[in-house]
C-alpha cells in the first residue's frame, strides 16, 4: 500500500511540475488571465488616482503587463509583444471612458481623432504599452507568484 502511495504521490508531483513549469501552454494563458485582470485594475485604479487630482494613465498598461509577468512563471517575448498591445488598447479605452470628446463622444470618434489628444497623454499611453510589453515578458526564472525552481535535486529557489 505505501509502494503504491508513494508512486500516487510522485504522479501529482510530476503533474503539478509540468502544469507549472514545463508547460508552456498553462503559463501562457496564466499570463494572459493575468494581464487581463492587471488591466482592469489598472483601470480602476487610474480612475480613483485621477478622482484625487493625478494623472497615472500608465497604470492601465503597467498592471496589465505586471499581471501577466506574475502569473505566465517564465520569459516569453510573444506574452510581451501581446501584453504591449493589450497594454495600448487600455490605456487607450481608459483615456476614452476618462475623458472623451466634448464633440462626439463614441469610440470610433476617439479612435479617428486619438491625434488631437495632448502629447503628454500619449507619451503617457505609449509608456504604459512599454512598461506592459517589459513587465509582460517575465523573467527566466518566473516572478514572486510562480517561481520556478533551480536544479532539479536541491529543491532551491533561485532569487
Amino acid at each position: 500500500m505505501s509502494e503504491e502511495g508513494n508512486e500516487l504521490q510522485e504522479g501529482q508531483s510530476n503533474a503539478r511540475e509540468l502544469a507549472g513549469n514545463g508547460c508552456p501552454v498553462v503559463g501562457t494563458l496564466l499570463g494572459l488571465g493575468g494581464a487581463v485582470v492587471g488591466a482592469f485594475l489598472g483601470y480602476l485604479l487610474f480612475v480613483a488616482i485621477a478622482g484625487q487630482g493625478f494623472y497615472a494613465i500608465v497604470l492601465p498598461g503597467a498592471l496589465a503587463g505586471v499581471g501577466c509577468g506574475a502569473l505566465s512563471g517564465r520569459k516569453s517575448n510573444t506574452l510581451g509583444i501581446i501584453c504591449g498591445i493589450l497594454g495600448l488598447i487600455a490605456g487607450i479605452l481608459a483615456e476614452w471612458r476618462f475623458a472623451p470628446f466634448i464633440a462626439d463622444k463614441s469610440l470610433p470618434y476617439f479612435l479617428t481623432h486619438i491625434h488631437e489628444l495632448t502629447r503628454f497623454t500619449q507619451v503617457l499611453i505609449l509608456l504604459g504599452a512599454a512598461f506592459a510589453f517589459w513587465f509582460g515578458r517575465g523573467r527566466k526564472t518566473g516572478a514572486w507568484v510562480r517561481k520556478q525552481r533551480q536544479g532539479h535535486g536541491s529543491g532551491s529557489i533561485d532569487e
